[in-house]
């Protein structure tokens, strides 16, 4: 089966953005999704000016209205948000239900202002996304998840990347949402021309 890597950050509204999209190429393309949560960027000690972070926030808005996706108010993850959301991420992955966390989270996180730092809020995450909180609780403090974490995030770096999302198929990156339909047309093509 075809597969395709995505590199996701839940600090990133882009990736938001992109979620739902990305989640259904497998029904769309007949390939196999393999989420790849990253530690953001602000996290890796990288620095984003204010002024590209406003604009960050008016060019979303505005695609989230294109692509008819609720966005605001929002709640920054960053932190323990963010780390928190990867570790249950990868705990989703290894249960099968990295689709229904990662699009509930970052939804919670980019629509409804969710504080997914605190249990309660979290755990309300988790279980709407069909995951058991005591597992998720375990997660939080696995350091294999931790380590799956760390080593997605040196791999988007290997790729000489350091935003997201970025899609890769075979070797081939699109990166942003906007390359979405960029990626569809390679896997036709692909698809058509083995």
């Amino acid at each position: 089966m075809r597969r395709v890597e995505l590199f996701f950050s839940f600090r990133s509204p882009y990736s938001y953005l992109a979620g739902p999209r990305a989640f259904a190429l497998p029904e769309r393309h007949g390939i196999e999704l393999v989420f790849r949560g990253v530690i953001p960027m602000a996290m890796r000690g990288q620095a984003v000016p204010r002024a590209k972070q406003l604009h960050t926030m008016r060019d979303v808005k505005r695609e989230a209205m294109r692509l008819g996706m609720p966005f605001g108010p929002v709640h920054d993850p960053i932190g323990d948000g963010a780390m928190r959301c990867l570790l249950i991420g990868e705990h989703a992955v290894d249960v099968g239900r990295e689709r229904e966390f990662v699009l509930g989270a970052s939804s919670a996180i980019w629509a409804h202002a969710v504080d997914v730092a605190r249990d309660e809020p979290l755990r309300a995450v988790c279980e709407r996304a069909g995951l058991e909180w005591k597992s998720c609780r375990e997660a939080l403090e696995d350091p294999a998840l931790r380590a799956r974490v760390e080593d997605n995030t040196e791999a988007l770096l290997a790729l000489g990347h350091w935003g997201v999302p970025v899609f890769d198929l075979r070797g081939e990156l699109f990166w942003g949402q906007d390359r979405i339909e960029d990626l569809e047309i390679a896997l036709r093509d692909e698809r058509n021309h083995p």
